[in-house]
């Protein structure tokens, strides 16, 4: 079958600042993938052409129903925005006055896990910074169809620079030349760029072996005899797969953006491949080739100065690393944690020193106190079911059928008349934005303010809920441990993957992924189905997305909005405890909810402020309320 390579490259945006090399990165990538067998399509405004979301759905649409295609590489190079965690955005053409002509890149990617397509790969060039207006990206189009069921493919996404930040374009020697640190480096990268990231797999005699280039020849050898040696047969290839993409081009681009303010760090979500998908092949004469030029590139740079010969940072090796002229190379030295996003620092609109933050969880990781510790308390509630409210004065909350119950200090208890039949409720703030609230039966829903805006949300259960009570009190180590990270990704951006990723959870009771630690007592705060859910989606388990919608559901009278919603179980008579997705990042999944939710709630989802929670501006919480109280 073959491969496709989908080339998108914007210049202008009414509203923005025109670029200079998005649409000529789209074509230098189209032309890495005609060299490297990919069938290309490119869409460019160059020539004034207006590059519009529907023809490109309409292609991806037909590509994926040809049957011809075993992957599919859908390249952008142009402006980003992100509204919040997960919620990304490309803008084309005519971004700057049609709301519809936003590409949701998140829904793109949900749905390309529904299509046949075995591997599907989204290579995002472009910022990932607030939008300038709330009302700017209120859905946007998904450019892969919604099919049928989920299959068992594989959805990966490279992004050129981390949550919150921009993505640079430099200027060559005129504005024609200039080009995208990240699409440049990229390319260099596919080319071969770095020998020890180029494998072949092979099996043999019921093993299977892993050969990468940088060891597999000696350059020496192959200098006096070609012919030396050989893959095994003569039909295997050297290839580039995504795994090994990320193994070494974050520091490529960050080295080659040194020096430019706020530098460029890329992210890459990859996820588990029980096979490799390679996406540049190189033939087995062609790896030679590779050696052999990087082996003349180490001695030419010998010759002129002393030092680091190949600029990977080390004396000598032999993996053929460059980087442009002009530009210094100067290692960058990462520590995990002070890698915790900048995100919340933006999304919160530099309310407070995300540098502080980081250092502050560095050192209480140090000292094994996490951030959370300094957040929950014991709760002491007689009741049923309550909203207790931390770190912020409320103005009033509302039930779904529009009764408004009262507030004592930070206190909103549930009358037990509305125990079984009301699990939405509406948080109002002084300043007039709104938060949805899940209320759950037999539960304390805390929600945690930080710096004016939702930090975290965790529910306990009451004395009146016996048996659950009873069994949170023994296990209450353990969801205070998993409300710890929760903290910790809450910092993050809620990018489960990236902030355990120094997390071995198989020594921590066996747990295999973010999910499967999060989904467990889920039952006693029904908090970490949300979380966990968020995480499976995350990662592309569909499975275990459904699992933990069954099991919450057996436990509890509601399950969270974007728990049932994540499951694609809407449609099912249990009730929901939310009107909407209380999670901003829901919003992203629009294909899910469409059809659920009143056109009055979606026309309120216009004034969503960014955020890692669901928070309407004024406009909105008026909108919400008429919709409360024309229930």
């Amino acid at each position: 079958m073959s491969k496709l390579a989908v080339c998108i490259g914007v210049d202008k945006v009414a509203g923005f600042t025109p670029l200079n090399g998005a649409s000529l990165g789209a074509k230098q990538f189209s032309e890495w993938a005609s060299d490297h067998e990919y069938k290309v399509k490119v869409f460019t405004d160059e020539n004034n052409t207006v590059v519009r979301s529907s023809t490109i759905y309409e292609f991806i649409e037909l590509s994926i129903n040809s049957m011809e295609f075993s992957q599919i590489i859908v390249y952008f190079s142009g402006h980003g925005i992100s509204r919040a965690p997960n919620q990304e955005f490309w803008l084309l053409s005519q971004s700057g006055t049609n709301p519809n002509e936003f590409i949701n890149v998140t829904m793109s990617f949900d749905c390309a896990g529904t299509c046949n397509i075995p591997y599907v790969l989204f290579i995002s060039d472009a910022c990932r910074s607030l939008p300038t207006s709330f009302n700017q990206t209120a859905g946007g189009q998904t450019i892969f169809p919604l099919m049928d069921s989920y299959t068992s493919n594989v959805v990966d996404i490279f992004y050129a620079t981390r949550p919150g930040a921009p993505a640079f374009e430099v200027a060559g020697d005129n504005l024609k030349d200039s080009y995208g640190i990240f699409t440049e480096s990229l390319i260099d990268y596919l080319n071969g760029t770095y020998l020890d990231t180029i494998a072949n797999y092979d099996e043999y005699d019921g093993s299977h072996i892993k050969s990468i280039l940088s060891k597999y020849y000696d350059p020496l050898k192959l200098k006096s005899d070609i012919n030396y040696k050989s893959l095994r047969k003569p039909t295997h290839k050297w290839i580039i797969s995504a795994a090994e993409v990320q193994l070494r081009l974050k520091q490529l681009v960050e080295d080659r953006a040194f020096g430019i303010t706020k530098g460029q760090s890329p992210e890459f979500k990859v996820y588990n491949h029980e096979k490799e998908y390679p996406l540049s092949i190189f033939s087995d004469q062609q790896g030679k080739e590779l050696v052999l030029n990087a082996h003349e590139n180490i001695h030419e740079e010998e010759a002129g100065y002393e030092g680091d010969a190949d600029g990977d940072g080390d004396d000598g090796g032999s993996t053929g690393g460059f980087s442009k002229p002009g530009v210094p190379v100067v290692p960058i030295d990462v520590n995990p944690i002070f890698e915790l996003k900048d995100f919340s620092k933006n999304l919160w609109k530099n309310r407070f020193d995300q540098n502080l933050i980081s250092i502050e969880v560095n050192n209480k990781k140090e000292n094994n106190i996490l951030v959370s510790d300094q957040l929950f308390s014991e709760i002491e509630y007689s009741g049923r079911t309550a909203i207790i409210v931390r770190g912020i004065k409320a103005e009033a909350f509302f039930i779904q059928n529009g009764k408004r119950i009262q507030i004592n200090q930070d206190l909103i208890e549930i009358p037990d008349e509305y125990n079984s039949t009301q699990s939405s409720g509406l948080l109002v703030l002084r300043d007039g934005r709104s938060i949805p609230v899940s209320i759950i039966s037999g539960f304390i829903g805390e929600l945690i303010f930080k710096d004016g805006y939702l930090f975290t949300v965790n529910y306990t259960p009451t004395k009146q809920n016996t048996y659950t009570y009873q069994d949170f009190q023994s296990k209450k180590d353990m969801i205070m441990k998993k409300r710890n990270y929760i903290a910790i990704a809450a910092n993050n951006g809620f990018n489960y993957n990236e902030a355990f990723e120094k997390i071995d959870f198989d020594t921590i009771e066996n747990y295999d992924s973010p999910g499967s630690f999060l989904r467990i007592g889920k039952s006693l705060d029904p908090s970490l189905s949300l979380y966990a859910a968020y995480a499976f989606r995350e990662s592309g388990n569909w499975g275990k997305i459904n699992s933990v919608y069954d099991y919450i559901s057996r436990d509890t009278e509601a399950v969270i909005f974007d728990v049932a919603m994540l499951a694609a179980r809407l449609s099912n008579n249990k009730a929901t405890a939310a009107f909407c997705p209380v999670m901003s990042a829901g919003w992203a999944y629009s294909h899910l909810f469409k059809n659920y939710l009143d056109t009055r709630l979606i026309e309120a989802s216009n004034y969503l402020e960014p955020g890692l929670w669901t928070t309407f501006g004024h406009r909105g919480t008026d909108i919400i309320l008429l919709e409360f109280l024309n229930k």
